[in-house]
C-alpha cells in the first residue's frame, strides 16, 4: 500500500496541498500560495500572499471583497508550472469560473473536481471530462437518495408557484452566487410575466455576470422597506442569511421558497419553516458522482467535501477502484 506521504496532494490542517509547487488549494488558513477554484466564500481566505484563479473567478472574487486583491489568472486549459509540477484549470460546471484543478508530474496525473456539477446551466462552462489516476472529488450530495429533476423543471414549478398566488408577494430564498443567476436564466426561458427584485447582494453579482458576457434577465434592486402592496403578484430573491430578518415583516402578504439540493428531503422542508422547497442544486448528484468517476478513468479515488460513507461502500462492492483516505497532516 502506497504511503500518505508519498502522494502528490496531501490533506492538511489548512486544507488541500501540494507539497513540491507549494501551493493549497482553497485553503481555510492563510498560506503562501492559494490555488482557488471558484469564488463562493467557504472556498476562499484572506490574508494569502499569493492567489491563483481563472479571471472570471478572480473578477467574482473582487466584485465581492475588494478590488486591491491581488489574483494572478489563467485560462482554462492553459498548462502552467510550479516548482515542475503541471498545472491547468478545466471547467467544473458549478458556477461561473469554477474549475476542477488537474496536477502532472512526470507521468503521474491528478484531478480535484472542486464544487462541481454535470446538469446544464447557460450560466457557467459545462463540466469537462478529464481523465486522471487520482482523482479527488466532492461528495456534498453523495447519498443515492439524491437525484436532481432538470433545472427548466423546477423553473417551471417557480413560475407556477408565483402565479397562483398573485395576490402575495413571492419570496425565494437562494444562493446570491452562481444559484441566483441560474434561476433567472431558467425562469425568463417560462412565462413569467411579472417583475423580479432581487436583494444587493444578487443585484451586483447579476452585474458581475453580465460584465463577463452572461445575459442575466433585468430585475430591479429591492428596497426591504419596500410597502408590501406594491409587490403583490411580484417573485423576489433574497439570501438565505435573511429568512429570519425583521424588514421580512414588511411583506405581510407573501409566501417563501427556499431553492436547494438539501429540499429534496422531505423532513428537512418541512422543519426549514419556508411554505415551499424548490430542488435545484450546484453540486454533483449520487448518479452524476458515480458517471464523473468512471468518465475520469480513475483507479483510485478521495473524496472531499461531504459525506462519503455510501460512496466508499458502492465503490469497493461495484468497481475496481482503490477508495483512499487521506492521512491527515499538520
Amino acid at each position: 500500500m502506497r504511503k500518505d506521504s508519498s502522494y502528490l496532494i496531501k490533506y492538511t490542517s489548512s486544507g488541500l496541498y501540494c507539497e513540491l509547487a507549494d501551493v493549497w488549494i482553497d485553503p481555510n488558513k492563510p498560506v503562501k500560495r492559494a490555488i482557488i477554484t471558484h469564488a463562493h466564500m467557504d472556498h476562499f481566505t484572506f490574508g494569502c500572499d499569493e492567489y491563483i484563479s481563472t479571471y472570471e473567478t478572480a473578477i467574482i472574487l473582487k466584485e465581492r471583497i475588494g478590488k486591491e486583491i491581488k489574483i494572478k489568472t489563467y485560462d482554462y486549459e492553459k498548462e502552467f508550472k510550479i516548482n515542475g509540477v503541471r498545472i491547468a484549470f478545466h471547467p467544473s460546471g458549478h458556477i461561473l469560473g469554477s474549475s476542477q484543478i488537474k496536477f502532472i508530474l512526470a507521468d503521474e496525473k491528478w484531478l480535484i473536481t472542486g464544487d462541481f456539477k454535470r446538469q446544464k446551466d447557460d450560466t457557467c462552462k459545462e463540466y469537462k471530462i478529464v481523465e486522471t489516476d487520482f482523482l479527488i472529488s466532492e461528495s456534498t450530495f453523495g447519498l443515492p437518495i439524491f437525484k436532481w429533476d432538470e433545472s427548466h423543471k423546477t423553473a417551471l414549478d417557480i413560475t407556477k408557484w408565483v402565479n397562483s398566488s398573485q395576490e402575495k408577494t413571492s419570496i425565494l430564498f437562494c444562493y446570491s452566487l452562481g444559484k441566483a443567476q441560474r434561476l433567472l436564466n431558467e425562469i425568463s426561458k417560462t412565462k413569467f410575466k411579472n417583475n423580479i427584485y432581487t436583494h444587493s447582494s444578487i443585484y451586483k453579482i447579476n452585474k458581475c455576470y453580465e460584465k463577463l458576457g452572461i445575459d442575466i434577465v433585468d430585475t430591479k434592486k429591492i428596497e426591504l422597506n419596500k410597502n408590501s402592496e406594491d409587490l403583490k403578484g411580484s417573485l423576489i430573491l433574497l439570501p438565505p442569511a435573511l429568512n429570519k430578518s425583521s424588514s421580512l415583516k414588511n411583506f405581510k402578504d407573501s409566501q417563501t421558497g427556499f431553492a436547494s439540493g438539501w429540499m429534496s428531503i422531505r423532513a428537512l422542508r418541512k422543519r426549514s419553516g419556508y411554505d415551499k422547497g424548490f430542488t435545484i442544486s450546484d453540486h454533483a448528484d449520487w448518479i452524476a458522482i458515480l458517471r464523473t468517476i468512471k468518465e475520469s478513468k480513475a483507479k483510485n479515488v478521495f473524496f472531499h467535501h461531504g459525506d462519503s460513507e455510501a460512496l466508499n461502500k458502492y465503490l469497493k462492492e461495484k468497481n475496481s477502484i482503490n477508495v483512499l483516505e487521506f492521512e491527515y497532516k499538520k
